[in-house]
């Protein structure tokens, strides 16, 4: 199936364009669904570019006289459960992840749960972060047990630092077909750092699962408008066996599962869009569902929200709604 040539969803934030009374209280509101903000000195700047990748986002961000806080008895209350990993490109940024404080340069790059405490403060600092589902996390890096507060620099990061200086550049000029590469470009790179800083020798084992994934998801994509594709057909076309591809899905839940959700992103993509103005019915029928109360169903299930409901908010929200819908879908 060939979808319509699609802008990259963005966000954009800078509180250099507010009047300076109201700059700290809008970035506590954009902010409101992830962390608490306080100001750490007389020269609050916040400026905030994010893009929708693939169950993915990328954040690139310009700092200075601010905090982000998570508290252990607040953290209920943001019901986050993903990942991030942010690179500090210049600048100083220091993090409290509950295990003392790290002072954070240029190269350095800390991998972090959302749903563990945090504080953290920012001087002058651009970062680049890279906030990911925690399934689609494992899928890319393995198990996540003792992820938490790894940090990398150096040498560590260099091809990860190139790497995303050229996306940053490039997003606002992609489309989103490209998407899928680009985000499990992203996730092998940081795979390998990871296996680099934890001493692994399992790099390539997991470079090759990257592969086989993309391989499949390039499959899955290019049939979702075929109802009567599925699990079986996927087998004979990726033309991989069904342990291997067990293996490979297993933290999504499976082959079936992992169709579904390719699915149901084709539809939140295109509900997304203003341009977008068929009924849900149609756009369902367009990735491969066949009856509509089931799809109606499915997208509840996935998003929390029906349909309609989804596209009403999310083509007039304000930079602050939007943020806090892109993090409560990263699940």
């Amino acid at each position: 199936m060939t979808s319509p040539a699609r802008p990259v969803e963005r966000i954009e934030f800078d509180t250099e364009l507010l009047p300076p009374d109201i700059r700290l209280p809008r970035y506590r509101a954009l902010y409101s669904a992830g962390a608490d903000i306080s100001q750490t000195g007389p020269n609050l700047r916040a400026t905030f570019r994010g893009w929708r990748l693939d169950r993915a986002f990328l954040y690139d961000r310009r700092l200075n006289d601010v905090g982000h806080s998570r508290d252990p008895g607040n953290l209920s209350r943001y019901g986050l459960s993903h990942w991030t990993a942010t690179l500090v490109l210049s600048g100083r940024l220091t993090v409290d992840l509950g295990m003392g404080v790290m002072g954070l340069t240029a190269g350095d790059l800390v991998i972090m749960d959302t749903n563990a405490p945090l504080r953290n403060e920012a001087y002058d600092v651009h970062v680049a972060t890279l906030s990911m589902a925690s399934r689609r996390l494992e899928d890319m890096v393995g198990p996540l047990d003792g992820l938490h507060g790894l940090v990398a620099h150096g040498e560590q990061t260099e091809l990860y630092i190139s790497f995303i200086r050229s996306l940053l550049e490039s997003l606002p000029k992609l489309e989103e077909r490209s998407l899928p590469g680009l985000t499990t470009a992203l996730g092998g790179l940081l795979a390998s750092m990871i296996e680099v800083r934890r001493g692994s020798e399992n790099a390539f084992a997991q470079s090759g699962q990257n592969t086989r994934l993309l391989e499949l998801q390039a499959v899955v994509d290019a049939r979702l408008s075929d109802p009567d594709f599925g699990p079986e057909e996927a087998i004979v076309e990726v033309g991989l066996s069904r342990a291997t591809l067990y293996r490979a899905l297993r933290a999504q839940g499976g082959l079936a599962k992992f169709i579904l959700a390719r699915r149901l992103e084709y539809v939140r993509r295109l509900l997304s869009h203003p341009g977008e103005d068929r009924r849900f019915g149609v756009i369902a029928r367009a990735a491969g569902f066949e009856d509509e109360s089931q799809a109606n169903r499915a997208f509840l299930a996935r998003f929390g929200t029906r349909p309609g409901t989804y596209r009403a908010a999310v083509q007039r929200a304000e930079p602050d709604e939007q943020f806090r819908t892109w993090q409560r879908e990263l699940r």
